[in-house]
């Protein structure tokens, strides 16, 4: 839901969704300000916002901010917004700012609101407290409030149900509740081994802190899914599921007590592995004609999930029969990996409802990286849901492969009846609508449609990637009107190819603003060789340091606050610690992107699809499109800046870190601090400023 308000002085954007309000706020008067009097802007503003509520004033700013004049010469140094959120239904208030210091943002996450529920938000400027001021704040508010209420979406009705997990284990909040069971670990992280502090929820000593940081965690996402399964109670149910990676107890609990209510389960379940010689005493066992034996090995995937799956326990021999013989069936022959993880809900035959998204039902699916369940409660939707499964169940070949005499024999393959099913997306698609995209498929074009739905953008892109960023969505990102990256900083040689196409010619400011949120930072040295192999090869290459330098993309990736042991005097006092169960991605798992999320008509494209080659022409995959659903964009947007901005701060601070590893404790500058003076405004009335931009978009 959104909603707006103002007054003659302020204006505020309500964007509601779930567990998230965002606030975009802005004062009037100050679109187009003259460059000529940039330094003089907080001044101007100061005098126009604080020493007079005249809409006059206001209006006649638009036309020229450095002829206005104003007689009032008392100086009050505008210095952020406070907000106060009352819920409506409880009827109890409190204030968002920290310590009684002022928001000295544009824009602001409220990350404590519940689902279902009416708020009303209360904001009001905040000066310098006068010498006469009787309190010890430093601050007050100051001048008439705007007011605007709105409610949060509620996941349990409607067509669409979407619930995110908390995703950020290394937070603050989570060391603070936690802390006191961090342990240190031996990680093996890309090779390296490294201690590390963890906060296992798992390992928790006392049984109901331990249920308490699960909950925290999951913040819904394990609820909702449990309670999808809970909904087959009887025989005239039918669960048909698949599963990449399949651990997580309290799921595969939830699909063996479905098979105990009589309900029909089917789970397909990835299943891959490799032949190794058999080894006895150092030497190769050979078989009568001295050939080497060779014995299959499952994945770690699928050795995994068999062992968890193996260590339910039944009321009777019955249902153990069933489980073990009657529910499972293993996807052998796709092309790369079974990726999918959905559930249907069939009830007398009929598909009622869908379960998919991003998370693997595993303890670090769900309680550790970023990821999202979404259920669709529509017919039609999971129809096509079930007609896709239904040809992964046959283990059907991903692709088709030529026989020794060059024919084509078997059955259709997955990617020849995938497109039959749903072909390829063209230009523009229809208004509210919702297209489900199932792969393989037998080329990239897909992929290549993504990417020109972010070229097409005109207003925002917000776009997660949890495994790097395709080649066709690194090309658009690298376009802008923005500097020369030919030579940036970092020392990496650029293709002559991307080095010219991105040499584009700087001219005024642009309100397209696009967000990456990446797992974590990429390897410069990774990237230069990825670099040498595509310029041996003749072909174009870009990645984040290169599109990193463009002024319309704001890229942030997984990050946490050092501990004071890392030399750091300003770290918070009990650092931050993740989780410790996952292995390889350990912040965002999500693969969505949402164009224009803030007009009438957004784009949200959603699944278990990672918006690569691999995820399009090879991997069992499934996305939702789903064109011109606000409330649906609404929950997605507030999600996604919550993570931007959670991981984006730490990114910055990490930064300031480094930049200032050589001073002494205590000196020099200090992160986060209020400062009680205009300055924190600047950037958000210099046309050349991403936080420029971010206003505009948000207001």
């Amino acid at each position: 839901m959104r909603a707006r308000n103002e007054n003659d002085v302020l204006s505020v954007h309500a964007i509601a969704g779930t567990h998230v309000v965002l606030l975009g706020l802005d004062v009037k008067g100050y679109e187009s300000p003259n460059p000529e009097s940039s330094t003089d802007l907080s001044g101007a503003m100061t005098r126009l916002t604080l020493d007079s509520d005249s809409k006059e004033i206001a209006m006649a700013a638009r036309d020229e901010l450095s002829s206005i004049k104003v007689k009032n010469t008392s100086r009050k140094i505008f210095v952020g917004f406070a907000i106060d959120r009352r819920d409506v239904s409880a009827g109890n208030s409190v204030s968002l700012n920290f310590d009684r210091k002022p928001i000295q943002k544009f824009h602001h996450g409220d990350y404590t609101v519940l689902p279902g529920r009416q708020y009303e938000y209360t904001i009001r400027r905040m000066i310098q407290a006068p010498r006469s001021y009787s309190s010890s704040s430093k601050f007050v508010t100051y001048g008439s409030p705007v007011v605007v209420t709105v409610s949060t979406e509620d996941p349990t009705t409607g067509k669409h149900g979407i619930y995110f997990n908390r995703g950020v284990a290394g937070s603050k909040a989570y060391s603070k509740k936690f802390g006191e069971y961090r342990k240190y670990h031996l990680v093996n992280k890309f090779g390296s081994l490294q201690w590390k502090p963890i906060i296992n929820p798992r390992s928790i000593s006392d049984p109901e802190e331990s249920k308490r940081a699960l909950a925290w965690l999951s913040r819904g996402l394990e609820e909702a899914l449990i309670q999808f399964i809970s909904q087959a109670d009887g025989k005239e149910y039918r669960l048909l599921a698949t599963v990449y990676e399949f651990t997580h107890e309290e799921t595969i609990q939830a699909f063996a007590s479905a098979v105990e209510r009589g309900v029909d389960v089917k789970i397909v379940r990835h299943c891959k592995g490799s032949y190794h010689p058999r080894v006895k005493r150092n030497d190769f066992v050979k078989d009568g004609n001295g050939k080497v034996i060779k014995d299959w090995i499952p994945d770690d995937p699928t050795q995994s999930a068999k062992e968890t799956i193996d260590k339910v326990g039944f009321n009777s021999l019955e249902h153990a029969h069933i489980w073990q013989h009657d529910t499972f069936i293993e996807r052998k022959h796709s092309a790369g990996i079974m990726h999918n993880k959905f559930i249907i809900l069939v009830k007398n035959g009929k598909p009622m409802q869908v379960w998919t998204g991003s998370a693997n039902p595993t303890d670090g699916g769900i309680y550790g990286q970023s990821n999202v369940g979404h259920i669709v409660r529509d017919d039609g939707v999971a129809s096509q849901y079930l007609e896709y499964w239904e040809r992964l169940s046959q283990d059907l070949p991903g692709r088709k492969h030529l026989d020794k005499k060059g024919d084509k024999g078997g059955s259709e393959p997955m990617d020849e009846s995938n497109e039959q099913q749903q072909p390829d997306l063209e230009n523009h698609i229809t208004p509210q609508s919702i297209h489900v995209i199932f792969s393989p498929r037998k080329n990239l074009d897909m992929l290549q449609w993504y990417a020109d739905q972010m070229k097409m953008a005109a207003k925002s892109v917000h776009y997660t990637a949890a495994f790097g960023v395709a080649q066709p969505i690194a090309e658009v990102l690298n376009q802008g009107q923005s500097k020369d990256i030919s030579n940036q900083e970092g020392g990496l040689r650029r293709s002559p190819r991307i080095a010219s196409r991105c040499k584009v010619t700087k001219t005024s400011a642009g309100s397209l603003l696009r967000y990456v949120l990446l797992d974590n930072k990429p390897s410069q040295h990774s990237s230069e060789k990825k670099r040498c192999n595509a310029e041996k090869k003749g072909t174009d290459y870009a990645d984040y340091y290169d599109f990193r330098g463009i002024e319309e993309n704001r890229v942030a990736f997984g990050a946490i606050l050092p501990t004071n042991g890392d030399g750091d005097d300003n770290a918070n006092e009990c650092g931050e610690s993740l989780t410790g169960l996952t292995t390889f991605v350990d912040y965002i798992h999500t693969k969505y992107m949402i164009v224009d999320a803030l007009t009438n008509s957004p784009l949200v494209i959603t699944g278990s699809a990672n918006f690569s080659a691999a995820s399009t022409d090879k991997n069992d995959e499934n996305s939702l499109v789903i064109q011109g659903d606000t409330s649906v964009a609404d929950i997605y947007f507030t999600e996604f800046m919550r993570l931007f901005d959670h991981f984006y701060s730490r990114d910055k601070y990490n930064e300031f870190l480094a930049k200032n590893a050589t001073r002494k404790p205590g000196k020099g500058k200090v992160w986060g601090e209020v400062v009680a003076d205009e300055s924190w405004l600047r950037p958000y009335f210099d046309p050349s400023s991403q936080l420029y931009r971010e206003r505009l978009l948000l207001r």
